[in-house]
């Protein structure tokens, strides 16, 4: 089986629910990949860039993948995928294409071996638990969101905090841990939200709420202050957007700056590299947890493989489709 042909495509599909501070970006612009082969077999990926995108940003990627589509006519795709992964740019758009290259890649020998991705990865678990995701809301509309999202089947529900009145984020985890019991899990995500100081008071007032971890406080590349804020919170803290590659996570560890990292496959430059930083968070005592960052149901399948390969871990951030009017599968 041999690599015929390279295709891409630019897809826009439409958000749910746009907050008017995003309304100038109402959709996802995605990038989808096909690889062809000999026999006729096709293996599909998705590369699309991290976040809901632009058109600019999707052609940004479209250029990588037309500048590496060369390099794989003719080879096997098990030994495609090692020369592709090689030659794509360690840059944002690069990094979306490999993940798409990869998943193609991958789909095409699963489909040759007749194994799932997960396997190819090394994994074998089958399954993944997921948690739902509740926006930045008013405390009563989050609290009936989650209670929401736990009636149709979520064991657990993250919030996005961060408002300019800690009382208010408070507030917010009262009433959604009210709304869905003790029982279900509770995370947060304050998107980098507050100064060291800030995180330390508001994490401490919201100890009674038995919160499972709290996503990014303090800004990303704070490592210092991430570190003061861990050794301080009364839950576990992870680091998201301080990490996009091996090496930030080795300067995250380093600092004992988390004791969990969000590891993003399409941010880190496809499945093997999010599977590394998921090993090395592993063998040093950290956490992970994988999450998708609003790809359509191709990308969040390679992300739930990702997920899966390395055993039970975290509760998984791959519920992101639901912020799409429509998806591709």
């Amino acid at each position: 089986m041999r690599i015929t042909k390279l295709e891409w495509r630019g897809i826009r599909v439409p958000l749910r629910d746009v907050p008017a501070e995003r309304a100038a970006v109402p959709d996802r612009h995605a990038l989808l990949v096909w690889i062809h082969t000999d026999d006729g077999l096709v293996g599909v990926g998705e590369a699309s860039p991290v976040g809901p995108g632009r058109p600019e940003h999707t052609g940004d990627v479209a250029r990588v993948l037309h500048d590496l589509a060369p390099s794989a006519l003719g080879l096997p795709p098990s030994v495609a995928v090692g020369v592709l992964l090689a030659l794509a740019p360690r840059t944002e758009a690069g990094d979306a294409a490999r993940f798409g290259l990869e998943t193609a890649a991958l789909d095409l020998v699963g489909q040759k071996s007749g194994r799932p991705i997960v396997t190819l990865l090394g994994g074998v678990i089958d399954w993944v638990g997921m948690h739902a995701n509740v926006g930045f809301e008013e405390p009563a509309e989050a609290a009936r969101q989650a209670a929401e999202a736990v009636a149709r089947g979520f064991g657990a529900v993250k919030i996005t905090l961060g408002s300019h009145d800690p009382d208010v984020d408070v507030e917010v985890v009262r009433r959604v841990r009210a709304a869905i019991g003790p029982h279900v899990g509770l995370r947060a995500d304050a998107d980098e939200a507050w100064s060291p100081e800030l995180a330390i008071d508001v994490l401490r007032r919201l100890a009674p709420y038995d919160l499972d971890l709290v996503e990014q406080p303090v800004f990303a590349q704070d490592l210092g202050g991430m570190a003061e804020v861990r050794r301080a919170a009364p839950m576990p803290i992870a680091a998201d957007e301080s990490v996009v590659s091996l090496d930030d996570a080795r300067k995250v560890i380093e600092a004992d700056a988390a004791d969990v990292i969000v590891v993003k496959p399409s941010r880190a430059g496809g499945l093997t590299a999010a599977r590394a930083v998921m090993e090395l968070a592993r063998d040093h005592g950290l956490g992970s947890t994988v999450s998708s960052s609003l790809e359509t149901g191709v990308g969040i399948a390679a992300c739930l493989h990702v997920a899966a390969s390395l055993g039970p871990a975290s509760v998984s951030g791959l519920a992101s489709g639901a912020a799409l009017e429509h998806d591709m599968l």
